[in-house]
């Protein structure tokens, strides 16, 4: 099928799929709408007695739980009312009995600042002699932003500068007997409180309150600092974007040198310049007002259509005896440019002309839009949305493009016959049409999510029927500020993850660097040391800038301390390398010469599976396992193995501690350094499959409620994803960067040379901890868990590098760990293993202690 009609049938499928969806989300919800004057009495409300408790806890660093339990117990009677109440709490008739009892009048609120609570399962209602029992238990979570968080009877009136939680009893309670009510703050200090009956502890308690005769009760709490809301102010934002231009600042020094001998390098300059604008656009642009209007709708289609032009994914489609599309008249070009020009087109048409769609200019209906207000909506954020994605998209092409992935070093293009020139482009348009209708289901996915949690939001507010009456607004009407909400809020949630496109840029510029001339050193040097510590910094060392983030000034320094970091411990360990001290003995610097050649090399590890199988034989004769008269002829043996000498050498190049098996651990598996660091990069993304797993799952599933709370979230879903995918890429960057350091590093054995990235990463985090000590220990316990789980991937990464290297053997074993304990048997296998359930259980000794907070 060609290109063409794959594109046509994609958005075919998009449009009848929005539509679909559209239908569902603006069908009306069957709201069990409560009137409180149709409730009937349930006993005599002065003789009805009430417990509330409302308690605060922080286990965690992001949020505050807030549950309130209140228990209300009412005297059994005659009537329909009280007989409800008896009844199982998963039926219709006890809902509305409860509801009658917790319904109250709310002065109207935005729902953008209104947080709805969550009801925990419902506890049976228990008799007494004389009386029913009706326990309601609710719960919150308060994150680091502004608004009305709703708890029960309770409101927590979330401020920059403090956090008031406010009584508010319900009108059929308002005469009851309020007995005993209590605040636990749980560690959390309180500034103000109105007059209270007695302090237990920290425990704030009020004793036969009538509401109806006394002042409100309320309590005002200092906010944990990490979650102030001055952390989204200006100061803040500055800081973030100043991580983005410093990141711009890292790719333009490292691609400068080198921009007049490939293309990649001036890609990767063009790159950071428009990286540091957007930066700068979407802070003064879009930060300073949430506020929903067609100008910030406007920036987002735009830039996202101008990204696509500037990545020209139409490159790698080369036509005619000069090489070179022919510019826009190309029919491949206008194919390939035509479906971002229709996204865009849709995304304008909504903005430019919102009266087609039955929407006001300012894109916010104020009376209930009709279903073609919604779809229109719906195409304005997946169009923003899909243009973005494919932005991204198509820069990570033309940097892989550029940067000469998957060609083998030192070999340039393949020729292909000119018979099959437009076979193969057939066949490039075919991958485009596809990527670009996986893209149109990721961005269609996304709208979804936001549509998904705010229905969960809403049915939260309207599980008693006032959603409505507390919003000022119906269903349908706020359905469709939340999708303009996302059309300016998109590109911002986008960007943030481009620094992923960062790390591309580096990796594309140090790989086409490597592959072009012949290697003459043992590791990388200069411009190639530059590149690799801006990999470690920005794709590595990412993990912890949250951290870091607790001190807006230092964000923006992250970048550079992380490399500095790095860069002193390689110039320190590059002494004491094994390779380099072998090197220096030879005074002639022939040992990368001699080992990039292929006949020495195997020559040299025919030597070092010698030189084990020697020692595994005399280490029996000790043993009593053989004769003693061997034992002389096995160290002869062995001593000769020692005497290496590389050509040019004329006398014995190895220090006294340094073997033949220490010199081919330390060369790795590859000629070529590079060909190491994708080998350990392909191998700690394997490893850190598990370990970005487990911090996915704990950064937003932890716990049923913190679940609760990530579905909740606009673009919770595509979060708990985007964190996998990161912290995957971070992984498979950690392992880049210690393969292509691998003959620089210090140690014999690949675990040793992993512990320099340790020191490399936890020296930032200590220095940080250092000159800010009033951040969080639990911030810094997550940090320090991080750089340890880092550490552990990279340990099995360099285990597994190491057997890679000695790969020719793996037919004398039936599994790889019988080659390791072969390999390591010179320092015992025993003590790797050591180390690595060392990494493990200092991991969850620090993650229990956080727990236990």
């Amino acid at each position: 099928m060609p290109a063409a009609e794959m594109t046509s049938l994609a958005w075919r499928w998009l449009l009848l799929s929005i539509a679909m969806l559209e239908c569902w989300a603006v069908a009306p919800i069957q709201a069990h709408a409560v009137d409180a004057n149709k409730c009937p009495e349930i006993g005599k409300p002065d003789k009805i007695s009430v417990d509330s408790e409302v308690s605060f806890s922080q286990k965690r660093p992001d949020f505050v739980e807030v549950l309130q339990v209140t228990t209300i117990k009412v005297p059994k009677q005659r009537g329909e009312g009280a007989d409800d109440l008896t009844l199982s709490p998963h039926t219709s008739d006890y809902r509305h009995a409860l509801h009658c009892l917790l319904l109250r009048r709310k002065e109207s609120q935005k729902i953008r600042g209104w947080h709805p609570e969550w009801r925990s399962v419902s506890h049976e209602p228990s008799t007494q002699k004389d009386a029913v029992v009706v326990k309601y238990e609710s719960w919150n979570l308060i994150p680091a932003a502004v608004g009305t968080f709703e708890v029960g009877p309770w409101t927590v009136q979330v401020r920059p500068a403090n956090w008031t939680a406010t009584l508010h009893p319900p009108d059929a309670l308002i005469k009851a007997s309020w007995r005993r009510i209590e605040v636990h703050p749980g560690g959390l200090q309180i500034s103000d409180t109105s007059e209270v009956s007695s302090i237990e502890k920290d425990v704030r308690v009020w004793s036969g309150y009538k509401p109806a005769s006394e002042k409100q009760v309320y309590v005002t709490i200092t906010p944990p600092r990490d979650l102030a809301p001055q952390r989204s102010s200006w100061i803040s934002s500055l800081g973030v974007t100043s991580w983005w231009v410093c990141a711009s600042i890292v790719i333009a020094a490292s691609a400068w040198p080198l921009r007049r001998k490939m293309d990649v390098a001036k890609t990767a300059l063009q790159w950071a310049g428009v990286s540091a604008a957007l930066g700068l656009t979407l802070l003064l642009l879009l930060r300073p007002s949430p506020s929903v209007n067609p100008w910030r709708a406007f920036i987002g289609i735009s830039s996202g259509f101008t990204l696509v032009l500037l990545a020209r994914p139409w490159l790698p489609m080369k036509q005619g005896p000069d090489g070179h599309l022919g510019g826009w008249k190309n029919p491949k070009v206008v194919v390939v440019a035509t479906p971002p020009g229709v996204a865009a087109l849709i995304g304008l048409l909504v903005i430019l002309a919102p009266d087609l769609f039955g929407l006001p200019p300012e894109l916010v209906p104020k009376a209930p839009p009709p279903t073609s207000g919604i779809v229109g909506l719906f195409l304005l954020d997946f169009s923003m949305l899909w243009l973005w994605l494919t932005a991204i998209v198509a820069w990570v092409w033309r940097f892989a493009r550029e940067g000469k992935f998957g060609e083998p070093s030192g070999e340039g293009e393949h020729e292909h016959p000119e018979s099959s020139g437009r076979s193969q482009a057939e066949h490039r348009l075919r991958r485009i049409a596809a990527v670009a209708a996986a893209l149109a289901v990721v961005a269609a996915a996304v709208v979804a999510c936001r549509v998904f949690s705010f229905h969960m939001r809403w049915t939260r507010a309207n599980w008693m029927g006032d959603a409505s009456s507390l919003f000022g607004i119906d269903y349908s009407s706020a359905l469709s500020r939340q999708l303009a909400e996302l059309a300016s809020t998109g590109p911002t949630w986008v960007y943030a993850q481009t620094w992923v496109l960062a790390g591309i840029a580096l990796v594309a510029v140090l790989h086409s660097k490597s592959r072009s001339g012949p290697e003459t050193s043992l590791g990388p040097e200069k411009v190639d040391l530059l590149l690799v510590t801006a990999v470690f910094a920005i794709v590595v060392a990412l993990r912890t800038a949250s951290f870091a983030g607790s001190v807006a000034a230092v964000y923006g320094l992250w970048l550079p301390l992380n490399m500095i970091a790095l860069y002193a411990v390689v110039k320190v360990g590059r002494r004491w390398s094994v390779l380099s001290r072998v090197d220096r003995k030879t005074e002639t610097h022939c040992v990368v010469a001699e080992l990039s050649d292929p006949v020495k090399r195997e020559k040299l590890l025919d030597d070092a599976r010698s030189f084990r199988n020697l020692l595994n034989r005399l280490r029996l004769v000790d043993h009593g396992n053989a004769e003693e008269s061997t034992r002389v002829d096995l160290e002869d043996r062995l001593h000769s193995l020692h005497r290496w000498r590389p050509t040019g050498c004329g006398y014995d190049c190895l220090p006294d501690p340094v073997s033949v098996v220490d010199v081919a651990l330390s060369w790795g598996p590859h000629a070529r350094w590079w060909g190491n660091a994708l080998d350990a990069a392909r191998w700690a993304s394997i490893f850190g499959i598990l370990p970005s797993l487990v911090t996915a799952w704990y950064e937003y599933a932890y716990g049923a409620k913190h679940w609760d709370y990530t579905l909740n979230l606009p673009t919770g879903i595509p979060d708990v994803v985007g964190a996998f995918l990161a912290r995957e890429i971070s992984f498979a960057g950690a392992g880049l960067v210690l393969g292509a350091l691998w003959r620089v590093l210090p140690g014999e054995r690949g675990p040793i040379r992993a512990f320099s990235l340790f020191i490399a990463w936890l020296v930032p985090v200590i220095v940080v901890a250092a000159v800010n000590r009033s951040i969080d220990l639990k911030e810094l316990g997550l940090a320090i868990v991080n750089v340890i789980l880092m550490l552990t991937v990279l340990t099995l990464t360099s285990m597994w590098v190491d057997t890679d290297t000695f790969s020719r053997e793996r037919h004398y074993w039936t599994k790889r760990f019988g080659l390791m304990k072969s390999i390591y048997q010179v320092h015992g296998m025993s003590g790797q293993l050591a180390f690595l359930i060392t990494q493990l259980a200092a991991a969850a000794g620090i993650w229990q202690a956080i727990s236990s907070m």
